[in-house]
């Protein structure tokens, strides 16, 4: 790729951004993954801008500016309602923290800002009028499809820790391998991971297991699998089960039950974790889980997903048994038990991932069950706990046992889902 002939279309506000800086006499370019993402031709999440423009300057020179680090020299300009972060060419002191820089002293030299970033894929910056800097042969990485460090990767680890974990992240987002010296810099320095907090390792993990989880098998091989995974390695086995889920949801999408792409990454994500820690028992999954910091949300799908692959009740869901009535049994249970739609299609798709087996028929059946409206929850009742205080039959938390006891009643015998056959049957309970 020459570099020379490289030509980037930069975002509108980017661009209006840089323009106005270069009107006023200030140099300014785009930088780090939007130039990186730009030449794989993938469509950047954001917009960063570098420039020797001073904090104070970008606030005059701007309407709308918010000065988000500017002892860091960083200003986000709002153009066209959209945030851009601008900061100053910059060198930084030493790291005390591995995280923040002791000092950051300012710069007129853009090479000096590129030199302080953490890997060469992201230390390029772009602009129209004097294209393509990259004095550390980032474009040549994106071509090898390497992860390597600016400079000496021992100094980039001991400055932020987090950037070895970064390392794996981009591997599994851009299908990149880890140079050799960048790999046995994370190897020597890995123990420094121990001085970040997990909040910051969470993020990392979740891009990992989003874009390919089989490159959490680097854990192992850096010896963190102990330090973050709760004392055991990962099960290699376990990780191409979560890796496959992506393209075996994509050959078998026979559930019609999802509104919208976000809706669905939470369940994939937590459908991914159940399988990647598989062999955890319940205790040791939520336990990992709250000290990585998840939301009780995340811990809760995960959790529910992973307790219908652990289940042995589930296995005839995968089985080739024309047990079609049994079957169905099995999945109004994961309904009642779940609860929810969305969680019990995962949970599904957990029991075919692992045995690799085609789930048409079971969807068939799921689908049958949401269509005809079969009850398999105490809201689709056709008596409510009002009618049996109504009618004297019991009061108190006898209510809730006598609604239990119609809901199994019911799931087995759908027909008896009407109000007469019901106060009947709660009489007699």
């Amino acid at each position: 790729m020459d570099k020379k002939e490289l030509a980037l279309e930069i975002d509108s506000g980017a661009s209006l951004i840089i323009e106005a800086l270069e009107n006023h006499g200030f140099e300014a370019f785009i930088v780090g993954g939007c130039v990186r993402d730009s030449i794989m031709k993938r469509k950047p999440n954001d917009w960063d801008i570098t420039t020797n423009a001073r904090p104070k300057d970008m606030m005059k020179i701007f309407k709308k500016t918010i000065p988000t680090g500017v002892e860091h020299g960083t200003v986000t300009i709002i153009e066209n309602n959209v945030a851009y972060e601008a900061t100053t060419y910059r060198i930084d002191g030493q790291y005390l923290d591995m995280r923040h820089p002791e000092e950051v002293k300012f710069s007129k030299n853009i090479i000096d800002d590129l030199s302080r970033r953490d890997f060469t894929i992201n230390a390029m910056a772009y602009n129209q009028k004097s294209g393509l800097i990259d004095s550390f042969d980032g474009i040549k990485d994106i071509e090898k499809k390497l992860i390597r460090c600016v400079g000496d990767p021992d100094q980039r680890f001991n400055e932020d820790a987090l950037r070895m974990v970064r390392a794996i992240r981009f591997s599994a987002k851009l299908g990149f391998e880890i140079e050799e010296k960048t790999f046995n810099s994370i190897l020597k320095n890995s123990k420094n991971i121990e001085n970040i907090s997990v909040e910051r390792i969470n993020r990392e993990l979740e891009e990992i297991i989003e874009y390919n989880p089989l490159k959490l098998e680097n854990f192992n091989m850096i010896n963190l699998s102990d330090y973050l995974f709760g004392g055991k390695s990962l099960e290699m086995n376990n990780i191409e089960n979560a890796y496959n889920v992506e393209s075996f949801i994509n050959k078998e999408k026979t559930c019609k039950y999802l509104d919208s792409d976000n809706e669905e990454k939470k369940y994939k994500q937590a459908l991914k974790r159940a399988l990647i820690f598989e062999d955890r028992s319940k205790e040791e999954l939520s336990k990992i889980m709250r000290s990585l910091r998840y939301s009780k949300k995340e811990i809760e799908y995960t959790i529910a997903i992973h307790s219908i692959l652990k289940d042995e009740k589930y296995e005839l869901l995968t089985e080739n048994s024309k047990d079609y009535s049994h079957k169905k049994l099995l999945l109004k249970y994961i309904l009642r038990d779940l609860k929810n739609i969305y969680l019990v299609k995962y949970a599904i798709y957990s029991k075919f991932i692992e045995k690799n087996a085609n789930p048409s028929i079971c969807f068939s059946l799921f689908n049958d069950i949401i269509e005809s409206g079969e009850c398999f929850s105490i809201s689709q009742l056709k008596l409510n706990g009002r009618d049996i205080i109504k009618n004297d039959i019991a009061s108190g938390a006898q209510v809730g046992k006598i609604l239990s006891g119609l809901l199994e009643h019911v799931i087995h015998n759908p027909g008896d889902n009407e109000k007469d056959k019901l106060l009947s049957l709660a009489r007699k309970a």
